[in-house]
């Protein structure tokens, strides 16, 4: 039987032009080398016992040392985590490893920072319609690698605070796998039948996100735009994370905010709530009109930085105008256009770019400047062009709802790619496999407005003309990426990716809205959620 299994596991996508971590002993490795002074060993049990005293876990060594730093951040981390994170049922133990150990065949590990055991499967019950998830027998654990240990202080205490929340959430029976947090998330229940299964059999089931939706929990600012789309506890313990560091995270994400300050805080909150606004585009604006007129420019920079996290293309350009209109023409102060102009970076418009071209024209800002700061790195042009525009789309899905035929993916790029004025083409092909290298149909859809990174395809509307899907026949869909700019007419193509199904007459793609889904351990007796 075909199972999804899952590990939740951070991923780091690290954009830079040599995405190589060091290892920590490496004569290359830029972590900095510390002599420590006195009894090394005794002071880091004295840390290692205060920790465990204050937070209820023990630190344990599994093939690689806690070192006192790390001790002392991961203190700090905890610090700032509601008391319902203290002492979690069934969690006795938080574990120091080199690297995560997975089978040969699986994913690479060097760029993982930290994981949460153990894994699940979903799995869809044929005789009694119901859905279930099967958590392996195996103790819950969060384990920490090297590479989160090279991470700057806020996203090494994001991610510890990150898979802290998917341990909460396994403890209490999968608070993102109830039907409330579904509802409030937009997930949708998809059944993926297996390709050598019958109409009685059992099929695996996942949750997809909503294109229609621009904004799942907000993320760091070192991850991918479309990671909260992922699922559902991928949301759940982003929205943590938004929830503890996020201060507008209460007005973008107004119901998981009060779901998380029932179920997850216990009523504690970290940022005071601006009686005086009604939206999030009016506190926005407030504060930003706010810091303008007192020259806080950090201040500006910073809500860029809370405004990126997300997508909100028509309030990102009148920003934009705003702050064309506070540079002026004439520079008054080179710290107010250096700090100004890097924070655009953290937009998802092109006016952003231009505005950037603009100052460096006139010799206001320089490209090096832009180049040494890491978010602007990353959408500069050479590192888009030679890396980030080559990335294939991902979490393909072929459904059938409403008597049409779909492909849904995300394209974490595509918010870039507008930015940088590529126009972006999605071209698709299905074929029989083993059947020959003639398609059964093929289509191509055009954008040139950017989006939010995830996209759904109507496949006839996208061929031009009607055509046939063979039924109970083993069917792949391969999808290829090209990026186009309108002026310059550079063309850059990813590599492409693919899935493979079967379309069953009898068979029904989507769930239904509240699913009921059901946690099965080796430990207790399965437990529905409502």
């Amino acid at each position: 039987m075909q199972m999804i299994k899952i590990i939740f596991l951070f991923f780091v996508l690290l954009m830079v032009s040599n995405s190589a971590l060091y290892a920590q002993d490496s004569p290359a490795s830029k972590r900095p080398f510390y002599e420590y002074k006195g009894n090394y060993g005794e002071q880091l049990d004295k840390k290692k016992s205060a920790f465990t005293s204050a937070f209820g876990y023990e630190l344990v060594d599994m093939g690689r040392s806690w070192a006192p730093d790390e001790v002392e951040i991961l203190h700090l981390a905890f610090k700032q985590l509601p008391s319902t994170f203290y002492g979690i049922s069934g969690m006795k133990s938080l574990y120091r490893l080199d690297s995560i150990m997975l089978d040969p065949e699986q994913i690479p590990t060097d760029d993982i920072p930290a994981a949460t055991l153990p894994a699940f499967s979903t799995i869809y019950e044929h005789t009694t319609k119901s859905y279930k998830v099967f958590v392996d027998k195996k103790n819950l654990r969060v384990e920490f690698y090297n590479p989160l240990f090279y991470e700057d202080r806020p996203a090494l205490i994001n991610i510890i605070q990150h898979e802290m929340a998917h341990a909460f959430d396994m403890a209490k029976g999968f608070l993102s796998f109830s039907d409330e947090w579904i509802s409030l998330t937009k997930f949708r229940v998809l059944h993926i039948f297996a390709l050598d299964g019958d109409r009685d059999s059992n099929s695996i089931y996942t949750l997809i996100n909503d294109p229609t939706v621009d904004n799942y929990a907000p993320v760091s600012t070192r991850n991918l735009p479309t990671y909260s789309r992922l699922n559902p506890q991928e949301d759940f313990a982003n929205s943590v994370t938004a929830y503890i560091h996020y201060p507008y995270f209460r007005y973008t994400h107004p119901s998981r905010y009060e779901f998380l300050k029932k179920n997850v805080f216990a009523g504690k909150e970290y940022f005071l709530e601006d009686s005086t606004v009604n939206s999030f585009e009016e506190k926005i604006q407030s504060d930003l009109d706010n810091a303008l007129a007192n020259g806080q420019w950090d201040d500006v920079r910073n809500i860029f930085i809370e405004l990126g996290r997300g997508y909100y293309p028509d309030l990102e350009k009148g920003i934009i105008s705003q702050i064309k209109e506070t540079l002026g023409t004439m520079s008054i102060s080179q710290e107010k256009d250096r700090i100004l102009a890097l924070g655009t970076c953290y937009l998802n418009q092109p006016e952003g770019l231009e505005l950037r071209k603009d100052l460096i024209r006139a010799g206001r800002v320089s490209v090096k400047t832009f180049l040494k700061d890491q978010k602007c790195f990353r959408i500069a042009r050479d590192f888009f062009e030679k890396n980030l525009s080559k990335w294939s789309a991902s979490n393909l899905y072929f459904y059938q709802d409403g008597g049409k035929s779909f492909l849904q993916f995300t394209d974490p790029v595509l918010p870039t790619a507008h930015v940088r004025g590529f126009d972006t083409e999605y071209s698709w092909r299905m074929f029989v496999v083993d059947g020959g290298k003639k398609p059964i149909a093929q289509g191509r859809f055009v954008t040139d407005e950017g989006g939010n990174g995830s996209v759904l395809i109507d496949l006839v509307q996208s061929a031009g003309k009607k055509f046939d899907i063979p039924e109970g026949k083993v069917l792949g869909m391969d999808l290829g990426i090209r990026r186009t700019h309108p002026r310059t007419f550079k063309i850059i193509e990813s590599k492409k990716t693919g899935i493979q199904f079967i379309v069953q007459p009898w068979f029904r793609y989507m769930g239904p809205q509240s699913p009921e889904i059901r946690l099965t351990t080796p430990f207790n007796s399965p437990r529905a959620f409502h």
